[in-house]
């Protein structure tokens, strides 16, 4: 009896990739156990919608190795989509040949000549319409066409310089766990102990300075689960007004530097820790202090100054 050979569908390892990644662009599947994957990362929504679009766009480059169209985009495309196909490949076993990608096309997380580009935005500010008078004025402008409770929003992000999908969630907590969530002896907002909500991969709020005035200001703002797609409607789409709202932020971190506040401090208030030597080893202020003597008095004279 002569036996046959075993002829099985076994492939090779290049084989199986280009089957893999075949899958990925047809198999709704894949996508929901990606997206889960993101998910079991505590990456917010906001991530999660954008690498998901990202990689059903682009997941053609891991099978093709070839990158040519990423070099195509704008930088903040690019990174985007970047990112999107790092966290994919690392979802698919396939870490390895996106590195390979890379390498092959010199592909950057940063973009070229950075320090010029902080220069011009810095010396250029005026110009640029994004001066401190200026930006505190746009959130004025704005507020007077709006309805109370988005101007509420608009004077909660700025009084807090969180970010707007993080400001929502605390508007929240504020009314519903207001016991756990705000330390009224020391006028924070405590963040830090909600993780899933505020501590991300590469976005953080740890800890907000409020007082009496941010407190009421959120109560009196009605419950939505999302303010920023209202808020962008009323405000670039039927009153015509540029969506600027990160302006709130970068008003809230400017003035208190302005005024003398450290930038550690400032740093820390915006969800960001250095990893120079100077703060992990070295730099331990009293932060109840500044807290209570330095910052509580300049948010009230912004409140004013927003409101007059």
């Amino acid at each position: 009896m002569v036996l046959k050979p075993n002829i099985s569908t076994k492939v090779n390892s290049k084989d199986s990739n280009r089957i893999l990644l075949n899958s990925v662009s047809s198999n709704q599947g894949l996508w929901i156990d990606f997206k889960a994957y993101l998910i079991a990362q505590k990456q917010s929504k906001s991530s999660i919608r954008n690498k998901v679009g990202y990689a059903q766009r682009f997941n053609y480059i891991l099978e093709s190795n070839e990158a040519h169209d990423l070099l195509k985009l704008s930088h903040g495309s690019k990174t985007h989509a970047m990112k999107a196909l790092a966290s994919l490949s690392k979802f698919l076993g396939k870490y390895d040949l996106w590195l390979d990608i890379i390498k092959k096309y010199q592909l950057k997380w940063a973009e070229g000549n950075k320090s010029m580009k902080v220069f011009k935005s810095i010396f250029d500010s005026e110009s640029n319409g994004e001066s401190l008078d200026k930006m505190i004025n746009w959130i004025k402008d704005v507020s007077k066409i709006l309805p109370q409770e988005y101007q509420n929003v608009l004077l909660f992000n700025t009084l807090t310089g969180l970010r707007p999908d993080e400001a929502q969630k605390t508007i929240y907590l504020i009314k519903t766990r207001e016991n756990e969530y705000v330390d009224k002896d020391r006028g924070v907002l405590k963040h830090y102990q909600f993780p899933i909500q505020f501590l991300r991969r590469t976005k953080n709020a740890y800890i907000s300075i409020i007082n009496q005035n941010i407190i009421n200001i959120a109560k009196h703002t009605p419950n939505r689960e999302n303010y920023y797609n209202s808020l962008r409607k009323r405000i670039s789409i039927i009153n015509d007004f540029d969506m600027d709202m990160y302006y709130c932020r970068k008003v809230f971190a400017t003035y208190l530097r302005n005024v003398g506040i450290e930038q550690e401090i400032i740093d820390l208030l915006q969800g960001r820790i250095s990893n120079n030597v100077f703060v992990n080893h070295y730099y331990r202020s009293d932060i109840n202090k500044i807290i209570t003597r330095r910052i509580h008095p300049i948010l009230d004279i912004m409140l004013q100054n927003i409101k007059k």
